[in-house]
């Protein structure tokens, strides 16, 4: 009935109640980060805090104030005259301000604080409101709160996870077993239907044909030095397809940004879709020309409308976590994606230890777990970084990746990429006999002679489920400053002695 008092059920008290002991555990850390604010108010660019993650008015108040000053008014001090001067210009927060002791309740908290804990009080608020959100939806948080103290809001979050792994479990608790011929028939339909082929890789036909393509439930691992252009190659044969298929796709980023990508697909439609000859750094550079905006404009609208219903999703990381890309992979799977690319694989933010080329291995094997369970089923593209001492090599094997060479064992694919020295091209020293595969079967080999005028690189498969691992190195025409690639050709590159 309208009017009508909603009733407290027990439930719902109990809920208020874990709120009001969530609040007491707030209170410190909630003190904390205003108080290393107002110690040193460049901290409150590190962190994106919105008002409403305090619980304690008296902390909002303090963080509302330092908030308008340092972020609205431009000012870097969060001294007694800058705020009295601010407040002079706000009653109803000047009011709340005297009530909480004004500046001497600040000036206080700020002698016992370190800033260089700031990071750690903003995990700490967070995690407490993570508890808040689980009891707002009904989890069993009241009896755990006091162990919460001492955990990690991925802690937390983790032993969730085996609760429920825990509760599902005994659904069907019996070991699967198969006869051989199970479903055969309609196994031979998919395979006809080239339901068991993955996504090919755009304008490279031989890596497709060794690969199966990107293949879903698998992890494609994409090795290279610094600046070889391994994001570059994997945007410019994996965008292409996505739209191509209307597929959709999240790029996770620990490096670039949603700017240097925006940047990068649109020199990539310009000189693809529209022919129209632009470089990379007409485009950073700005200034431009009638001409250049409206092909840039043109390639933008291309995008927009070529993307429609969150095609492509970019995912930056500030602090990189392989938990949290894992996070991000369950999430958008439930959604119905099916492809990922991580940009760049690494050692977890924060993590520094003698045996960190272990932990990088098990952070591979998590990752490979996720995306080929059954219900998920998904492919991820990951980029990562070859040894320094990989710049004086010709050929690239699994050691060039160092310590943590082993992180190819729980992957599917390996491609490792390099730049063509200048005494490989044809008429060089170590000249490189390069041939382009023809006729039925492909089993012609026509000679290809390399032009000095433009650039080449090596693929080099190391690994691989579906074809040979290096039988042959794939050669590629590339010009990066105009995001184009192509497959030219095979090589045998000799090992190194």
């Amino acid at each position: 009935m309208a009017g009508e008092i909603c009733k407290i059920t027990p439930f719902m008290q109990e809920q208020i109640e874990t709120y009001k002991k969530v609040k007491d555990y707030k209170v410190n850390c909630e003190a904390n980060i205003v108080s290393c604010i107002y110690k040193n108010p460049n901290l409150i660019h590190n962190v994106n805090l919105k008002i409403n993650e305090f619980s304690h008015n008296i902390w909002r108040v303090y963080y509302q104030i330092a908030y308008d000053i340092v972020l609205r008014e431009f000012k870097d001090v969060l001294d007694d005259i800058t705020v009295g001067l601010y407040l002079e210009k706000h009653n109803k927060l000047k009011e709340k301000f005297d009530e909480y002791g004004g500046y001497g309740t600040i000036e206080s908290a700020c002698g016992y604080v370190q800033t260089s804990n700031f990071n750690g009080y903003v995990d700490e608020l967070r995690k407490w409101n993570v508890v808040i959100e689980l009891c707002k939806k009904g989890f069993p948080v009241k009896d755990n709160l006091s162990h919460y103290v001492d955990c990690t809001a991925e802690e937390i979050y983790s032993e969730f996870e085996a609760l429920l792994n825990d509760t599902f479990i005994n659904v069907d608790s019996e070991i699967k077993s198969y006869d051989i011929c199970y479903k055969i028939y309609e196994f031979i339909d998919e395979m006809d239907k080239g339901l068991l082929v993955g996504m090919p890789y755009y304008n490279i036909p031989t890596l497709t044909q060794e690969t199966g393509g990107q293949m879903l439930g698998y992890v494609t691992l994409v090795g290279g030095l610094s600046n070889v252009g391994k994001s570059t190659f994997c945007r410019t044969v994996t965008i292409p397809e996505i739209i191509k298929n209307n597929e959709k796709i999240v790029i996770m980023l620990n490096e670039d940004d949603i700017g240097k990508w925006q940047r990068e697909l649109l020199v990539w439609i310009c000189n693809n879709i529209f022919n129209f000859d632009i470089q990379k750094y007409v485009v950073r550079n700005g200034s431009y020309t009638e001409k250049v905006k409206n092909a840039i404009l043109k390639s933008a609208k291309w995008l927009e409308e070529n993307t429609k219903n969150h095609l492509i999703t970019i995912v930056p990381f500030d602090r990189y976590q392989t938990q949290k890309a894992i996070k991000v992979i369950k999430k958008f799977a439930n959604m119905g994606v099916k492809y990922f690319l991580l940009d760049t694989f690494k050692m977890d933010s924060g993590k520094v230890s003698e045996n960190s080329w272990v932990a990088m291995q098990q952070s591979m094997v998590d990752i490979f777990d996720t995306v080929k369970s059954e219900s998920l089923n998904v492919h991820i593209l990951v980029t990562f970084q070859l040894n320094k001492s990989s710049a004086r090599q010709r050929y690239y094997t699994q050691d060039n990746i160092g310590q943590a060479k082993n992180i190819i064992d729980p992957t599917s694919t390996c491609i490792m990429i390099r730049d063509m020295f200048d005494d490989e091209y044809t008429g060089e020293n170590k000249e490189l006999k390069v041939y382009r595969l023809d006729g039925k079967n492909k089993q012609t080999k026509i000679e290809v002679k390399l032009d000095k005028n433009k650039r080449y690189q090596i693929l080099f498969l190391i690994k691989t489920r579906e074809g040979s691992s290096n039988a042959y190195q794939i050669v590629l025409e590339h010009d990066l400053s105009r995001n184009i690639i192509n497959e030219i050709g095979i090589t045998q590159v000799l090992p190194d002695f």
